[in-house]
């Protein structure tokens, strides 16, 4: 991808490792996260986001990871999530709309705008480039994972299983399998979808802050 701030997660394998947990390929993120709960293992099992719809056939791709890694579909989601939260707290394009929205926030409480909280606050009409229309219920590792992604949504005007989902996409991209290699065309264009609404949502909070926060 062009843009900087996909460039990391965009590929279906890494040559070259960093010490960043955000850079590891996906295999080495199953075999860390493994280690540390046979180490010491989770009280939380059953920790779920919810959004009314969400991407189109994701499932079989969770499925096939898992049956790769040797563990269920909400095992493999545990997983992605994890890594899909360290590769979110990396992604250049998220950092500049937190410290945005926390601006504007502190603009809002100053000025006491009704208006400037409604505009934070209303969620952007972002879909996935290919819908599901089904309720779509995603496990995610425990709820430090869970209370990432939804303070991720809350600043991308988005429900927290979207968000999640966007980012367990990147983490799939991070994978060596070579069974997902068909549908890497289509989870790079979603990617490439949630960036561009991103700077959608971008650019109208700074908008927002120009004509309303900073007088």
């Amino acid at each position: 991808m062009a843009e900087k701030d996909t460039d990391r997660t965009v590929r279906l394998h890494t040559s070259s490792m960093v010490d960043s947990l955000a850079d590891w390929p996906l295999s080495k993120v199953v075999s860390y996260l493994k280690k540390k709960e046979s180490e010491t293992p989770s009280t939380e099992l059953d920790c779920r986001l919810f959004c009314t719809y969400g991407m189109k056939k994701f499932n079989p791709i969770v499925d096939e990871l898992a049956r790769s890694y040797g563990t269920t579909r909400g095992g493999m989601c545990r997983y992605l999530s994890y890594h899909g939260l360290e590769i979110a707290k990396q992604d250049k394009l998220i950092l500049d709309l937190d410290a945005l929205f926390d601006r504007l926030r502190q603009a809002a409480l100053a000025k006491d705008s009704p208006a400037l909280n409604d505009i934070q606050n209303n969620a952007v009409s972002y879909a996935p480039k290919e819908v599901d229309s089904n309720r779509v219920n995603v496990y995610v590792y425990n709820s430090r994972v869970s209370s990432g992604f939804s303070h991720y949504a809350q600043v991308c005007g988005v429900a927290p299983a979207q968000a999640a989902q966007v980012y367990m996409v990147r983490s799939v991209l991070t994978s060596d399998s070579p069974t997902l290699a068909g549908v890497a065309g289509r989870l790079l264009a979603e990617s490439d979808w949630w960036s561009r609404w991103m700077k959608y949502r971008l650019t109208v909070l700074e908008v927002s802050s120009a004509a309303w926060g900073e007088e």
